[in-house]
């Protein structure tokens, strides 16, 4: 008996062990895609149990899951260590692009070995050879685009550039059947040609349909659009969220820089949206005072920016004729009470008493000459000359004085100006009343304060100021701004690195070339009478100049008015045995220059190194608010609100108690 019950035992253990088996080879089967295909047609294999059906399942997941691997690192070699967090976060990504690590990672087809070239499926090929082709720089030519087979060729006719690629059999999987990678044509130049402003994206679309052959989805070109602006600066909304974070930056980096911010309240809620902002660095503001030529040059510069916006301009010269920038201002529109905002603030940063010692041009636009007569009245102004140029051509186009009006704007002396002037009635007496009407005594040269020692006659220092900072102007006004600050705080290091190379010499490099060019100038004068300090001298029209060493005067008036002797002077000093360079004034001397740019300026940080804190966002501009009209040509409306204007800006400054606290510093 017990004989027979292990006999049955090891009877039924065998007829187990046969059974498991057959199920494992089932299992094993069941993972075919033939098995797969019928099993999702509905048709029904015997021995199909749960058990069995769950783990063919697992099988066929493990097989996807290893393929997918695989061809992600053949496309992507340096994604092949990521973790699943980082690869979500990559989704945003442009087609093509791999990690941060990896930027610019292209789908990777340099060799011949055609058969580790693996896609998805069609439209991941078709995406890859796109990308490839705008990195390689060469128009794709589509021979044949099928669900099954799609083939691509270089556009140029005497090129061999070909690839090929077909689904396989069983599967959506894409493979490269035939790749010849050398290209005989020459390659496009480089993708785009630089642009002044930004492009919407239907106009970026069509160039690189038209250049590359390939369409790009709008989405793409919306995250791309977004990504760039951000690399570049050019998010405007960011940037004005972070106008208060910029101003305490400002602050942080020196106490008595000022940056004056006027928010408008939102009318929905706490929020509030940007009006208008001042910047002045004390650094500049001291060396305009102390170190510089008097006179101030000031402009206003349109913002290429959904909003329109003016940036007003503050410029100056060194005594080496170098550019300084000294402040700027962001407003909404340049009319009369942005210009009574911006010389109000300018006069307190420089802490001028009664606005006295101050010289400032403009163009006449938008009510500045009404700002600084009624708001700086001890300020002298001077007048665009090229404003008048302008406007005398196009009233008087057939006149032919344009060579005669500039040469009256330049000259230092009232009776050569006077000179001009007859000659210009000569040939217009129309155009010599208009010109006598506009008054004369604020453009004509030799009218200027003789302490401002400068012979400028147009705002050219801004415009080279605008051209030096260009590449700035259509980034946000965050990014704008700190681009300004660091530029400047560089030319400060700059300058004071170059004056060491100067020690040796008494004034800077500039003069001493005006000096050498008014020397030889002066050869062709010859001394008529000396008494003492006071020389006479004529010329072959058998014109006399007097000149008065003592006082350090001429009777052309281009020693006082420039600062440095003129051609006359360089004669007589020479004559009585002087140094030239001796009787230029003390703002040109080298150790004045020395002084202004020594102290430097304090960089300001990178954006990543800011004392981040809870600062309060401000909203941009509204973009269709009402703009306050333009007053050009409207000089009698000007005048007429002027008064009304200056005294809200004067009421408002004095009940701003932190204008007081940051100037009073």
């Amino acid at each position: 008996m017990e004989e027979d019950k292990q006999a049955s035992v090891l009877e039924r253990k065998s007829q187990m062990r046969q059974k498991y088996r057959g199920s494992m080879k089932q299992a094993i089967n069941k993972t075919s895609p033939e098995y797969i295909r019928t099993r999702s047609c509905g048709s029904k294999l015997t021995g199909n149990s749960a058990n069995d059906t769950d783990r063919a399942e697992q099988l066929l997941k493990r097989k996807c899951r290893r393929m997918r691997r695989k061809i992600a690192r053949e496309l992507f070699p340096s994604n092949s260590h990521k973790s699943l967090e980082e690869k979500n976060n990559e989704e945003y990504q442009i087609e093509g692009y791999s990690s941060k690590n990896d930027k610019g990672c292209m789908y990777r087809l340099t060799d011949d070995e055609t058969s580790k070239y693996r896609f998805r499926d069609v439209s991941h090929f078709r995406k890859a050879i796109e990308v490839f082709a705008i990195r390689e720089g060469f128009k794709l030519c589509v021979m044949e685009n099928r669900g099954h087979a799609v083939s691509y060729e270089c556009s140029d006719l005497r090129c061999d550039w070909v690839i090929k690629a077909g689904r396989v059999v069983n599967g959506r999987t894409f493979v490269v059947t035939e790749f010849l990678a050398k290209h005989k044509c020459t390659h496009l130049p480089q993708q785009f040609q630089h642009r002044s402003k930004w492009y919407p994206t239907f106009d970026i679309r069509d160039e690189i349909e038209a250049t590359y052959g390939v369409v790009c989805h709008e989405a793409k070109l919306l995250c791309a659009t977004k990504r760039a602006k951000y690399i570049l600066g050019m998010d405007h909304e960011d940037g004005y969220a972070i106008l208060n974070q910029f101003k305490d930056e400002m602050e942080r980096i020196n106490s008595r820089n000022i940056v004056l911010l006027e928010n408008n309240r939102h009318e929905y809620g706490e929020v509030e949206r940007f009006k208008r902002m001042f910047v002045c660095w004390e650094q500049t503001s001291y060396a305009f005072k102390n170190h510089c030529r008097g006179l101030l040059v000031v402009d206003g510069w349109k913002i290429n920016n959904p909003y329109n916006s003016v940036m007003l301009v503050a410029a100056a010269l060194d005594g080496n004729n170098g550019i300084l920038p000294i402040a700027f201002c962001e407003v909404e529109v340049e009319d009369l009470d942005s210009w009574v905002f911006f010389l109000k603030n300018i006069n307190k940063a420089l802490r001028l008493e009664n606005s006295e010692g101050l010289c400032i041009m403009g163009d006449e636009d938008n009510g500045i000459d009404y700002a600084v007569e009624d708001f700086l009245p001890k300020t002298a102004y001077r007048q665009c000359c090229l404003k008048i140029f302008t406007e005398m051509v196009k009233r008087f186009s057939t006149a032919p004085v344009e060579h005669l009006f500039w040469s009256a704007c330049r000259i230092t002396s009232a009776t050569s100006f006077n000179k001009y002037m007859d000659l210009i009635h000569h040939q217009s007496q129309e155009c010599h009343d208009w010109l006598l009407q506009t008054d004369w005594s604020s453009w004509a040269l030799f009218t200027i304060p003789k302490w401002v020692k400068c012979t400028c006659v147009t705002l050219s220092i801004t415009d080279k100021l605008r051209n030096y900072l260009h590449q700035y102007l259509e980034m946000s006004i965050a990014s704008r701004f700190v681009a300004i600050a660091r530029l400047t705080a560089e030319l400060f290091e700059r300058r004071r690195m170059e004056v060491w190379n100067w020690y040796r010499e008494k004034v800077t490099p500039t003069v001493r070339e005006v000096i050498h060019d008014r020397t030889i100038d002066g050869q062709r004068f010859v001394l008529v009478e000396e008494n003492g300090t006071r020389l006479k001298l004529t010329d072959t029209t058998s014109i006399i100049f007097d000149l008065n060493m003592e006082a350090q005067s001429c009777s052309c008036g281009l020693w006082q008015i420039s600062g440095i002797p003129c051609a006359h002077a360089c004669k007589g000093i020479q004559l009585s045995m002087g140094n030239v360079e001796e009787y230029v004034d003390n703002i040109m001397f080298v150790q004045n220059f020395c002084s202004m740019y020594a102290p430097g300026m304090m960089p300001l940080p990178e954006k990543h190194a800011w004392k981040w804190g809870a600062c309060n966002k401000l909203l941009p501009p509204m973009i269709d608010s009402l703009k306050t009209v333009s007053m050009k040509g409207s000089n009698e409306t000007a005048s007429c609100t002027a008064c009304q204007c200056i005294e809200n800006n004067y009421n408002s400054a004095t009940n701003n108690l932190q204008v007081h606290m940051v100037l009073e510093v």
